[in-house]
């Protein structure tokens, strides 16, 4: 399978480069400077110019504060949003698949229960409008895509909550997370496995739910970290209104895994062990 990635740089991205390179795939994976999304000439002109089978966009606008910034918005507009629509006609037009990731932030985190792909979005962000704008421009049919939507992810090469609680519990006696936001952490190696396996299997189509099994608290999340690095700094208790941050954060991320897991055979690895491995092998 001859794959184009767009994002390799990122953290995303970048593992996707290394997983799909291990796999045997032939990669194309355009820098910035060479493709940039935004520029809908130079995304037409790199679909005729270069052969291949499948598209895989890790790139993404990801500064969730900074998009609820004036001049900073319509960037994120322009590249979780606008650049996806554009992305998929492309595909649409030449018949290759798109593979796309989204988030748990376009929803409202109002539901008491694990949010479905068929449950009504409602971003409470700018952030999370802007992703769902870039659900929206790809989702037509008939589906010629896996739309993957995931949650708190962590992994090399990028900024994430494990480097920057890691950081601190090294540094600090004492810091304070909160317990009234719960979802999934999704670690790199496993969301880009599980989009390999979908291409692999040749799933259905369409709008998949991931991250890794079971949930906890962002407190909750922290405390493994601790235990997991031998801290011991103390990892007190707190609640979100104690933070004044631009965006607001939806205060339930949890996904329900069933279709994923049907689609490839096998539920997801828990968070706990992939935090593990990535604690132990990757995080410098």
């Amino acid at each position: 399978m001859k794959i184009a990635l767009l994002g390799s740089a990122g953290m995303l991205g970048s593992k996707a480069l290394e997983i799909f390179k291990q796999s045997g795939h032939e990669i194309l994976a355009p820098l910035r400077n060479e493709l940039d999304i935004v520029r809908e000439d130079q995304v037409e002109n790199y679909f005729k110019s270069n052969p291949f089978d499948v598209l895989v966009n890790c790139t993404g606008y990801t500064q969730v504060d900074a998009c609820e910034d004036k001049e900073k918005a319509p960037i994120a507009w322009n590249v979780n949003g606008i650049a996806v629509g554009t992305l998929a006609r492309c595909c649409k037009a030449s018949g290759r698949l798109l593979v796309h990731f989204s988030t748990d932030y376009v929803f409202d985190g109002t539901k008491s229960k694990p949010y479905q792909e068929t449950d009504k979005t409602n971003p409470v962000n700018v952030y999370g409008q802007t992703k769902l704008e870039g659900e929206k421009l790809l989702q037509v049919a008939p589906p010629f895509f896996y739309l993957i939507r995931t949650s708190w992810v962590f992994g090399p090469n990028g900024p994430n909550f494990v480097k920057t609680i890691a950081g601190l519990l090294k540094t600090k006696p004492k810091i304070e997370v909160v317990t009234d936001q719960v979802g999934a952490p999704t670690y790199t190696g496993d969301l880009v496995g599980f989009a390999l396996e979908l291409l692999s299997r040749k799933a259905e189509a369409g709008l998949y739910h991931f991250a890794n099994d079971g949930y906890t608290s962002w407190n909750g999340f922290a405390q493994e970290i601790k235990v997991l690095t031998g801290s011991t700094c103390e990892v007190a208790p707190t609640l979100s209104e104690k933070f004044v941050r631009p965006a607001k954060r939806p205060a339930n991320s949890r996904f329900d895994l069933s279709k994923a897991s049907l689609a490839v055979g096998h539920r997801p690895r828990r968070w706990q062990e992939s935090l593990k491995d990535y604690l132990t092998k990757e995080l410098k």
